[in-house]
């Protein structure tokens, strides 16, 4: 049980913190960003990208 909890939390900071597993909200529609790269460019991928905080 506490396997599947740890386990639970990897993906959910995985899911937050990785761009491409990121939600894409474009209007109504929840899409990740690597799905909406595909539906643009089926070739396209990201090698790079920055990371900016409001907090610092």
């Amino acid at each position: 049980m506490v396997q599947n909890i740890a386990n639970g939390r990897v993906q959910k900071f995985l899911k937050e913190n990785t761009l491409n597993n990121q939600d894409f909200v474009q209007s109504d529609e929840k899409i990740s960003v690597a799905d909406y790269i595909k539906s643009v460019d089926k070739d396209a991928k990201v090698v790079a990208f920055r990371r900016y905080s409001l907090n610092d």
